[in-house]
Order: C-alpha cells, then sequence, then structure tokens
C-alpha cells in the first residue's frame, strides 16, 4: 500500500536557517505536503505532542540543540516512536549519526528537490507498511 497522497502528509520542517525554512516549506507546499515549520528544537516536542506529523525533516546542527538528541529522545518516547524522522545536514558524519540516533533516513544538504520528496515519500511508504 503506497502513501495516500490524496490527504495531504503534515511535514513538521526544523532548522533554525529562516530562509531555508521559508525555501523548504514553499516548496513542500508545492509538492503536496501540508507544512509545518519550527525554526528552533525546542518547540519540536510540544508541536509533536499536540498536532503529531506524518513525518519529520530534522536539520542536525540548530543553535543551542542537536537535533540527533530530538530524535533520539522522539524515538524513545511510546508517543513519538512511530513518526519517521528524516535528518538533513552537511555534516559528512549524517549516515553514522542518523544511524545512532535512530533516524528512519537522510538527507545531505545541499539536497536536490525532486530527491528529497522521492525520499520523504519513500520513508511515509514504509513507515505504513510496518
Amino acid at each position: 500500500m503506497e502513501f495516500d497522497m490524496k490527504r495531504r502528509p503534515v511535514i513538521l520542517l526544523a532548522d533554525d536557517d529562516e530562509d531555508l525554512l521559508l525555501l523548504m516549506k514553499m516548496k513542500m507546499k508545492s509538492e503536496g505536503f501540508a507544512v509545518q515549520t519550527s525554526p528552533n528544537g525546542e518547540k519540536i516536542y510540544d508541536m509533536v505532542e499536540n498536532n503529531p506529523p506524518d513525518i519529520i525533516l530534522l536539520d542536525i546542527t540548530m543553535r543551542g540543540v542537536d537535533g540527533a538528541e530530538i530524535c533520539k529522545h522522539l524515538k524513545t518516547d511510546k508517543a513519538t516512536r512511530d513518526i519517521p524522522v528524516v535528518l538533513f545536514s552537511a555534516n559528512y558524519n549524517i549516515q553514522r549519526i542518523a544511524k545512532e540516533c535512530g533516524a528512519d533516513d537522510c538527507i545531505d544538504k545541499p539536497f536536490d528537490n525532486i530527491k528529497m520528496k522521492d525520499k520523504l515519500l519513500d520513508v511515509l511508504n514504509r513507515s505504513h507498511h510496518a
């Protein structure tokens, strides 16, 4: 069963680069996603608890918080562990970091918009088969 794009999947984008966040929000909306954004990691837990997204796209390096730690917390919390998390970063260790914190996948910065959409849909499809 493939993820149903007729129902706009909700994606939570978290990045402290507000220009990039705005660009990503516009791109994801044009690709059919409903988009929530967080310019820092501190609000993510409340956002996820109050309105769980279908998928989270999380920057590893944000001011004051570590995206990998946020991911680890989300993946070990019974209420949020089934929400797919995709890390993105220019960090050359992104694959190792993603594996260590339990992320479902990762995307290198800079990223290709088409590849990013394909990867997000792939992760959504995998999570709905599980």
